[in-house]
């Protein structure tokens, strides 16, 4: 089974109804200066998307799972959770979707975080998985065609008084899949005869 890179975001978007994460281009990874984006109530959400072209998984392939991982990219190491300036009893809960171009996956990581810098993974940028797997497809149909808009969203589900919620620049999908079997010419006469009368016959 192959695999493509962890690659990060190029483009985001706002789910309806939400609140856009403030900076949430700071994720992108043609981003160098300030890495981390912020939520700071449960009205925040934003899909990032775009992490491949139409080149990364062959045409034909069979997609076998999907993570989100952690890597380093430019300034930003990836991870989730709070920021500094929450105070000790503050929470925050962050839940984490798959998103394959048309439609979301329920919810691949919940968790609550408490007090300032609270989060996950340990942002060592040694390719962490924050969800999914090899073989996890989380409820989704994946389709080569339609790699450019695989993405991921992050919400914010639950507060306690006003945490700061960050999501810092080195988040990055990874597929795994298996390419197509290649095509085996044949020939195949079932009665009668075949007859070349010059030249050659090439399969």
């Amino acid at each position: 089974m192959a695999s493509t890179s962890a690659l990060g975001p190029l483009s985001n978007l706002t789910p309806a109804g939400k609140t856009a994460w403030i900076g949430a281009d700071r994720l992108h990874r043609d981003q160098t200066s300030t890495n981390a984006a912020a939520a700071v109530n449960t009205t925040y959400a934003s899909t990032w998307y775009n992490c491949f072209d139409a080149t990364q998984i062959p045409a034909g392939a069979t997609i076998n799972g999907i993570e989100l991982v952690s890597t380093t990219i430019s300034t930003g190491t990836g991870f989730i959770g709070t920021a500094g300036s929450t105070g000790a009893a503050e929470t925050g809960t962050l839940e984490i979707y798959f998103y394959n171009g048309t439609s979301y996956s329920t919810a691949v990581y919940s968790n609550t975080f408490t007090g300032p810098n609270d989060y996950y993974p340990v942002p060592n940028g040694g390719g962490e998985v924050l969800a999914g797997g090899p073989s996890d497809l989380s409820g989704l149909t994946w389709n080569a065609t339609d790699q450019a808009n695989f993405g991921f969203r992050i919400d914010v589900t639950a507060i306690t008084a006003t945490p700061v919620l960050i999501a810092v620049r080195g988040l990055a999908l990874k597929v795994y899949y298996t390419e197509a079997a290649a095509n085996t010419p044949s020939l195949t006469i079932s009665s009668g005869k075949l007859t070349i009368s010059s030249g050659k016959f090439t399969l």
